[in-house]
């Protein structure tokens, strides 16, 4: 995460920050990063997707008594019911919501599928047992671990489709707690910042779209607002 923190750092740099803050530049340094005192001292950035924040530069840790810096956060709510009644996402949102049994438990029975622990060790044919997951999933580790739907996370396949359209990158999922799109973290679980798809029978979410379709789709920061840049897929 850290390392994608600062990939969008340096994307950001170059035309995120609009001109005219009066921000003190360390003079020792030549960098271009904005010095900060408080979250207040941060410009607002052009890109709607995120906001800037007052933090301690990561190569001094924790330290406050080193400078501190502007640094991008992501900056977007995917609670649907903060959106227009008939707008794509909460419609969406609605839709999957209203299907019967979408999101009740499967794996008693359809075990050994995708998004399934493996029954007696063994996967359906052309999938393996995750080693991470402990789920049949597929055999490519960039793809995001397939995970079976049980009711306590209805509803998250709308919510991490709706974060990724919006940063182009399905690493983006929709953290409930405060409903925020944030990148994931492998290890947590979904609805909390983790990272899977959902697989609905053993079949991936039709909500979902493929990373080609993502870069396809992806925004050039001229929209007007985020939301019109949601794109999700039907429900099916």
């Amino acid at each position: 995460m850290a390392r994608h923190m600062r990939s969008i750092a340096l994307a950001l740099s170059a035309g995120l920050v609009g001109t005219g803050c009066a921000l003190v530049l360390d003079p020792e340094r030549t960098d271009d990063v904005f010095r900060c005192e408080w979250d207040d001292d941060c410009p607002e950035p052009a890109d709607p997707r995120f906001e800037l924040v007052c933090v301690v530069s990561e190569e001094h840790g924790s330290t406050e008594e080193f400078p501190k810096v502007c640094a991008p956060q992501p900056y977007v709510s995917c609670d649907p019911d903060e959106q227009d009644y008939y707008s794509e996402f909460r419609t969406r949102f609605r839709d999957a919501m209203g299907v019967a049994d979408r999101y009740s438990e499967k794996c008693m029975d359809a075990v050994s599928v995708a998004g399934c622990p493996p029954l007696d060790g063994g996967c359906a044919e052309g999938l393996v047992k995750n080693a991470q997951s402990g789920r049949c999933d597929d055999a490519d580790d960039s793809t995001p671990h397939a995970i079976s739907p049980v009711p306590q996370v209805a509803g998250q396949d709308v919510l991490d489709q709706y974060c990724r359209s919006i940063f182009c990158d399905q690493a983006y999922v929709c953290d409930k707690e405060d409903y925020l799109c944030v990148p994931c973290v492998l290890g947590e679980s979904l609805g909390s910042g983790g990272c899977g798809d959902l697989y609905i029978d053993g079949q991936r979410s039709t909500v979902y779209e493929t990373p080609e379709q993502l870069s396809a789709g992806c925004v050039d920061g001229d929209f007007h607002s985020v939301e019109e840049a949601a794109r999700l897929g039907p429900v099916q």
